[in-house]
Formats: structure tokens, sequence, C-alpha cells
């Protein structure tokens, strides 16, 4: 096995040389014990020991659409929704957001690194910001919900037991404006309740996401916490 680029910069930083092991996951999901070989200016050369497809993605197709945030607050969001389990990350520009800035590449480093340090062995997709009128008329397959605050009696635990695939939309620090709301529920999105407390937005983006993979994914299993 050939790794190379920044894979390689972490070897470096960890001090590993020839005949150690590391765990590689490769795009698959395929998760690998390597014993390195050969570290050069350019490549390490590793021997493939063993290869498993360890159960640690969640079943549960969740997209988090959470509202453009600034600076460190979206690098949070990412960050935690990696390692909770989201299959996706659809960052939204919606009308009361703070104009925070696209930072796509790093949007995407920072779930890889989330993905390694929580075991998983798929990075989630972190799309590129979209205006909200177009990600809320995408064709979003099983349910779609909108955290809404003037949501009072729909809470996530009213909603049907079984989902194969939600997107979950959740606004900024402003919340939606009202014509924002009847467009989501237009194109068949439920408003919800996630708390009867007022939460910050990046609160409200990774508590939704936890709240849906435990209703419908695997968060209701043990939690090994590091």
């Amino acid at each position: 096995m050939r790794i190379a680029g920044a894979e390689l910069r972490h070897l470096r930083t960890l001090r590993l040389g020839p005949g150690e092991r590391v765990l590689v996951f490769d795009e698959t999901g395929a998760e690998h014990e390597v014993r390195i070989e050969r570290i050069g200016g350019h490549a390490a050369e590793g021997l493939v020991l063993t290869t498993h497809r360890p159960s640690r993605e969640s079943a549960l197709d969740l997209t988090l659409a959470a509202a453009l945030l600034k600076g460190p607050k979206m690098d949070l969001v990412v960050e935690k929704a990696t390692e909770l389990g989201v299959r996706r990350v659809a960052p939204v520009v919606s009308r009361y957001a703070l104009g925070g800035t696209t930072r796509l590449e790093r949007w995407r480093r920072i779930a890889l690194a989330a993905a390694k340090q929580s075991g998983r062995t798929s990075v989630p997709a972190i799309d590129a910001p979209a205006p909200l009128a177009e990600l809320v008329a995408r064709p979003w397959p099983g349910l779609r919900l909108m955290a809404w605050e003037g949501e009072r009696d729909l809470p996530l635990a009213s909603l049907p037991a079984r989902a194969d695939a939600v997107v979950m939309l959740v606004g900024p620090e402003g919340g939606f404006a009202d014509d924002e709301v009847a467009a989501a529920r237009a194109h068949g999105f439920q408003t919800v309740t996630l708390a009867p407390r007022v939460l910050r937005a990046e609160t409200a983006a990774i508590g939704a996401a936890a709240l849906c993979l435990h209703r419908w994914g695997d968060l209701s299993t043990v939690v090994a916490v590091r």
C-alpha cells in the first residue's frame, strides 16, 4: 500500500517508522492494518496485514443542512456532526445568516480529521453552500425536517419511529424568515421543535444531528468517550 500527501505528513508528525503498524481506511469503508515497510521523500510503502469492514457507520442517511455560520462556529458544526455520524453536511445560505465565509476545503479537512479521531470508516460529504430556496427544492429522500423556533407542538418523538433517510434543516442565529418557512413547507418539509429553550445556532445544529441519530440511527447504543 502506498501512502502519500497529507497521510504521509501525518506519519511523520507521529514519528512512525518502518516496522510500526497503523490503521488505514479507504473510500470503500474497509479498514486495513498496515505495517510500514519504507518511508521515502514523497511516499511511504506499507504491507497490508489484515482487512475488515467494521460496522461503525450509522444506517441512517442523515444530511445536516445547517445555516452558514461565522468562522469557528461552522468549523465546530462540521467537526461534531462528523463525530456523531452524519452522512452529509449541506451548508445553507438563508436571509438572516451572519455572512459566514465559505471555507469548503477547510471544512473537508476538518471532516477528515474528525472521521479519523472518531474511528469512522467513511468521511461525510461537505457540500458547497447553497441558497435555501435551492436546497429545499432538491429531491431529498425520506423525512424532510426543519428545526424552527416557531414550532411548539411537533417534537421529533412524535414522528414515525422508523426512517432510513432524513434531511434536517437548521437556521442561523436570526432564525428563518416566515417566507423561508413557507417555502420549505411547500417542498414537503415538516417544522419541528428541538427544545423548550432558545439554542445558539451551532448548538441547535449539533443537537439536531444527535437527536436524529438517537431517534433513527445508532446513538441509542453505548457511546465511547475519548
